[in-house]
């Protein structure tokens, strides 16, 4: 199925997202929940995004672009909804790999905050986990990142 993705003037990118322009928005928007990204998240994204199958075959240039076009999305546009959007774009089999993911790299510091925390709930209920399920990987993610 082709992707129905245009361009208002202004750049910004309507209709639906690619499966890899799904992840690196929950990653920034990851990053961003608590207004600070800490040197421990910004260096666990880099690995996540090279350690995912999804990116480990294409370029470092191809993958650099589509985070700045997504960076730029979330701050020029209502990230709130650009974050549903990405959600709505991963299919229903990949949601608690992407849940998972995104759970390791905002435990990459070893805490979850008050932001943090309001974010990954929301985007558990974004990609339709039940609350068991979520809180499962929550759970495995923490165990994995206290070595």
């Amino acid at each position: 199925m082709a992707k129905t993705t245009t361009r208002t003037r202004r750049g910004r990118r309507t209709g639906r997202f690619t499966l890899d322009e799904a992840l690196i928005a929950l990653f920034i928007g990851a990053m961003n929940a608590n207004d600070h990204v800490a040197p421990d998240e910004a260096a666990r994204a880099q690995h996540l995004i090279w350690s995912t199958r999804r990116f480990r075959r294409k370029s470092g240039d191809a993958v650099g672009k589509l985070t700045q076009e997504m960076r730029r999305l979330i701050e020029d546009s209502d990230a709130k909804a650009v974050i549903t959007r990405a959600a709505r774009a991963v299919p229903a089999k990949l949601r608690p790999s992407a849940f998972a993911l995104v759970a390791d790299l905002l435990l990459a510091d070893g805490e979850l905050e008050g932001r943090e925390r309001r974010f990954l709930v929301g985007l558990g209920g974004e990609l339709k986990l039940d609350q068991a399920a979520a809180r499962r990987i929550i759970d495995v993610i923490v165990l994995k990142n206290q070595l």
